[in-house]
């Protein structure tokens, strides 16, 4: 039997050949793969455009209302209590000039008495005394004129002498009686020149009298205790028929015009409030002058810490303290509040009163400022979007306010700020913005001044 062809040996090869060429065909006329570009995926991201706002730089602290005006009553005089009024009572008002209450005068009285009756004696010497000095002169002439006569006298008797008309004895008693003159004229002449010396004597002793009677009339005008200022009463120590001795208790007594109130703050954060001073003030003078000037433009707001309603008291900055507390390095800023019991809301806003803790709002005139929120701020980095890419880009800031970044530079008005949160953050990433309203209108309220300061 003839063996099939595809069983002879020599057939193996075109079988394999056949199949490789067979498969050649296949491939070539297989249609080739197609190439699609790889991209990566986009990222949906917030953000805000940056803008120019009027920023008011913004500070808050705590402090305690006091009044700004105090008095611890004591006695000027000593004695007994003979009156007290009825309104001299803690909590009470009383006014300006009002009678507070009133120390026995008797001694003061006699006092009185006594140094207006020396006063007359003083006066009386004095007019004494020149009464005297006119007499003395007078005096004086005559005894001068009575000299003059004794001595041509004893001239007269002396040349009688040599001729013999008269004794020895009849001169020397005409020499013994002028010397009689001269001690007399002498003896004037000594009064006379005492008279300024005794004026100045009785002078002397009529202003001292003059001052007992003004110091006796004082301490009886201080036997009444009277309110300097419209005040409210605080302790009251004393109470009628009690004896008083110099300088003891009588009672406290607040003004009822202004209450201030002290604030620590760290340097740091005042200097926002006072950025605006010239760089060209030179010496100390000019910097406080303009420190000053500054502080005058601060608005304060004053509210009651634990109050039901918010609603605020207007204030201003009087001054700065003047050392930095050496425990906290703070520095204290003084806030006044005017007529704090004419600001009155009843139900509403109560007085401020000493003892009152309170919360001070500070803001600076407003300053155009590029603005962002905090949270946009990644170490001094900012991610901008820029067409439909991420991009990095360093800023400096000037500083920080609550929820706000105040940037001096590394953007623009304009640019877009990105505000979510992206991890991972990769430069050049597609991302695709759409502007937060919520958190742009929230910039610009906080820049105005309004809303919470976090």
């Amino acid at each position: 039997m003839e063996k099939s062809f595809f069983t002879k040996k020599r057939a193996l090869p075109l079988l394999i050949v056949l199949g490789v060429g067979v498969a050649l065909l296949m491939v070539s006329l297989k249609p080739s793969p197609k190439h699609q570009a790889a991209s990566l995926p986009t990222t949906a991201v917030e953000v805000v455009v940056v803008e120019k706002l009027a920023l008011r730089a913004r500070l808050i602290g705590y402090g305690e209302v006091k009044p700004s005006t105090f008095l611890q009553a004591n006695a000027e005089v000593g004695g007994r209590v003979v009156e007290v009024s009825p309104k001299l009572k803690n909590g009470a008002f009383l006014d300006e000039g009002e009678l507070a209450l009133r120390i026995d005068t008797t001694s003061y009285d006699l006092a009185l008495a006594q140094a207006q009756a020396d006063l007359v004696g003083n006066r009386a010497n004095l007019g004494e005394l020149a009464v005297e000095e006119t007499n003395t002169i007078t005096s004086l002439k005559i005894a001068q004129s009575n000299l003059d006569l004794g001595q041509r006298e004893l001239a007269r008797k002396k040349k009688l002498l040599k001729k013999g008309s008269v004794s020895r004895s009849q001169a020397d008693a005409e020499e013994q009686n002028v010397l009689r003159l001269r001690q007399e004229v002498q003896s004037l002449q000594s009064q006379v020149t005492m008279i300024p010396t005794r004026r100045q004597v009785l002078e002397a002793q009529l202003l001292r009298a003059q001052a007992q009677v003004r110091n006796s009339e004082y301490n009886l005008q201080r036997t009444e205790v009277l309110l300097p200022f419209n005040a409210r009463i605080g302790d009251v120590y004393v109470e009628q028929g009690q004896s008083v001795g110099i300088n003891g208790k009588l009672f406290d007594a607040s003004g009822m015009g202004q209450v201030e109130i002290t604030v620590q703050f760290p340097l740091s954060r005042i200097r926002p409030l006072l950025s605006v001073l010239s760089e060209e003030a030179e010496g100390v003078t000019e910097v406080n002058n303009a420190v000053l000037a500054r502080l005058e433009r601060l608005q304060a707001r004053v509210y009651l810490v634990g109050a039901d309603v918010d609603m605020p008291w207007t204030g201003k900055v009087v001054r700065l303290g003047d050392t930095l507390d050496a425990v906290t390095r703070t520095v204290a800023m003084v806030v006044t509040v005017d007529n704090p019991y004419q600001q009155v809301i009843p139900g509403r806003r109560p007085p401020l009163i000493g003892g009152m803790y309170t919360k001070v709002e500070l803001l600076a005139p407003p300053e155009p400022a590029l603005v962002i929120p905090r949270r946009a701020v990644h170490q001094n980095h900012v991610y901008v979007v820029s067409e439909g890419t991420l991009q990095v880009r360093e800023v400096v800031l000037g500083f920080q306010q609550g929820e706000l970044s105040v940037v001096h530079s590394g953007i623009e008005v304009g640019d877009q700020v990105i505000v979510t949160d992206l991890v991972p953050a990769i430069p050049g990433m597609a991302v695709q913005a759409s502007v937060d309203n919520e958190s742009q209108q929230s910039l610009r309220q906080l820049a105005s001044g309004n809303g919470d300061l976090k």
